[in-house]
């Protein structure tokens, strides 16, 4: 996934409407006019967001705690439950976001989705954020994909 992209997705899902709730997740279909690019799941409270386009996921997790800034480079780690880190590398898309490519393997989706704690290291600062509702919001999400790409 491209930075441009995920910015314009990210922007188009904050000024959508459109959206159901799963378990404080928003849920919206992302369009560029009337093609269908992916869905997005978004809770704000918790500060966490999956972005679905294709066969790819990109986890946001956003703290004031992060000192990044839009255009910043990010490394770091992130982690479920104290578990396996798998290291990521990435540009912000927006301040105190870190944008992370979640692997396609499913030992990575079930973590996320039976886990109840993220950890997030980037650039030097770690940050905790609840898992609460992923599951929810993921099968939410796959109904989104099936249904906005068959349309």
């Amino acid at each position: 996934m491209t930075k441009t992209f995920i910015a314009a997705a990210t922007l188009t899902a904050l000024l959508s409407s459109v959206s159901a709730h799963a378990a404080d997740f928003a849920i919206t279909p992302m369009k560029d006019g009337d093609s269908f690019i992916g869905c997005l799941a978004q809770n704000t409270q918790s500060g966490i967001g999956y972005l679905a386009v294709g066969d790819k996921l990109a986890l946001f997790a956003n703290s004031d705690t992060f000192t990044i800034a839009k255009g910043d480079q990010v490394k770091g780690t992130w982690s479920v439950d104290g578990g396996a880190e798998t290291e990521f590398a990435s540009t912000a898309d927006t301040d105190h976001t870190v944008t992370i490519d979640v692997p396609n393997a499913a030992d990575s989706v079930t973590a996320l989705t039976t886990g109840s704690e993220l950890t997030v290291t980037a650039n030097g600062t770690t940050v905790k954020l609840p898992l609460v509702g992923t599951e929810a919001a993921f099968t939410d999400l796959m109904s989104c994909m099936t249904k906005e790409g068959a349309e």
